[in-house]
């Protein structure tokens, strides 16, 4: 397939980058919250947020990830749903995903 090197760079450096934050965001949330109970009620509210933030992240790296690995399989770019071919078009978009543009609806 012309531009699964391209895109496959693109896989990785995305994963990269969500690696690096999802280990920001389990630094954050790891750390000793504070000894002021006003303060740590903010904090509280601000650790969901970063929480919710982590599961968006890891849901993300999970997908890179069997996007990657159907590169390495040789499946990536037929749809999971029917089979069918994904346009180049939605792969460039979405890299990760699976699913071809009619099973997507």
């Amino acid at each position: 397939m012309a531009n699964l090197k391209e895109i496959k760079a693109t896989l990785e450096a995305r994963l990269e980058e969500l690696l690096g934050r999802a280990s920001e965001i389990e630094e954050n949330l790891s750390s000793p919250g504070s000894q002021d109970w006003e303060e740590n009620a903010t904090e509280s509210e601000d650790d969901e947020v970063m929480a919710k933030l982590g599961d968006v992240t890891e849901q993300e790296i999970h997908e890179i990830r069997l996007a990657l690995s159907r590169i390495a399989s040789g499946n990536y770019g037929t749809c999971t749903s029917c089979g069918s071919q994904i346009s180049i078009e939605r792969l460039k978009a979405i890299p990760s995903t699976n699913t071809c543009v009619r099973c997507a609806g």
